[in-house]
């Protein structure tokens, strides 16, 4: 346990839900847009498959890290913490099937397949939404003043391993696309400097150029 005081600035989260909203909103689309097209299915279900593992991820840490230290220290009500759970396993729920018919899908574009998914995604976005907005509204501020920054951080660090070293700077720009020139500037304070220059020298051309071609 920390022993640094809780107290923390839980914004970065906010980035990183408009990240999972925005691709996960899209990801209906791309994945039809790729019927019988095997060239155009690698580059989706390469796409698709960050976004699954990156949501995934980000849910795991949530279970393991974060909802625990609130349960322990914070006067939460019941009520939300089960329907906070409950979403979780509705969403993990959709990731799953959509993990099982993504290997396939990739090599065959298959139509069938790929509507499939694309239905798992829309039948859970507005579990997904309603969970991202009401954990914005009422855990964040709860994080904010019960997680010591130490906690936080190993949140973090438990997202960012399951980011392979090579689409780290990629992910970087996923998580600021929508920011503002504030919220940018502060995010990328606790980005080491070497991966903030290498971002400016050659991640966001990257990620600007992968994204022109996974939504055209």
């Amino acid at each position: 346990m920390s022993t640094s005081g809780p107290g923390v600035d839980t914004h970065e989260m906010v980035l990183i839900h408009r990240l999972i909203r925005r691709e996960f909103g899209q990801l209906p689309r791309l994945l039809r847009s790729a019927a019988g097209d095997r060239a155009r299915s690698k580059v989706i279900g390469a796409h698709a498959r960050e976004m699954v593992s990156f949501l995934h991820t980000h849910h795991s840490g949530e279970d393991e890290l974060l909802f625990p230290l609130l349960r322990e220290r914070a006067a939460l009500d019941p009520e939300l913490m089960d329907r906070m759970d409950a979403q979780h396993e509705q969403v993990d729920n959709a990731v799953t099937g959509i993990s099982a018919e993504l290997p396939g899908w990739t090599a065959s574009a298959d139509a069938a397949a790929g509507e499939r998914m694309a239905a798992l995604i829309e039948a859970m976005m507005p579990t997904l939404i309603d969970h991202l907005a009401e954990e914005e509204h009422k855990l964040l501020p709860i994080v904010s003043v019960t997680v010591t920054q130490s906690e936080w951080d190993a949140l973090g660090k438990h997202g960012m391993s399951a980011i392979p070293l090579t689409r780290r700077l990629v992910m970087l720009g996923h998580i600021t696309e929508e920011a503002d020139d504030a919220e940018r500037q502060t995010f990328l304070q606790v980005v080491p400097a070497p991966a903030r220059l290498a971002y400016k020298l050659i991640g966001h051309r990257q990620f600007t150029r992968e994204t022109a071609t996974i939504r055209r």
